[in-house]
């Protein structure tokens, strides 16, 4: 059997030296942990593009984005909210 790697080899030579009866929960160990690889891995990548109120670039500084919100904010219909 051909490696990809020096990891692949230490995990194969781990296993030859597991008794064939409890393969079977090996085998649901490593699914299990590939799971949460993944899982993990998802979350981290999902977590860095998503923002408290959305992530955006922009040029200008804080208080010219406070203005541009400020002048295009409706007053949410007749509640007249001062900001």
């Amino acid at each position: 059997m051909q490696t990809k790697s020096t990891y692949e080899e230490m995990i194969l030579k781990e296993l030859r030296s597991i008794p064939g009866e409890v393969l079977p929960q090996v085998i649901k160990i490593i699914k299990s942990l590939k799971q949460t690889v993944i899982a993990a891995q998802r979350q981290q990548k999902n977590a860095a593009r998503s923002g408290l109120c959305g992530a955006w670039r922009d040029d200008r500084s804080a208080d010219e984005i406070i203005n541009d919100i400020r002048s295009h904010r409706s007053g949410f219909g007749r509640r007249q909210v001062s900001l």
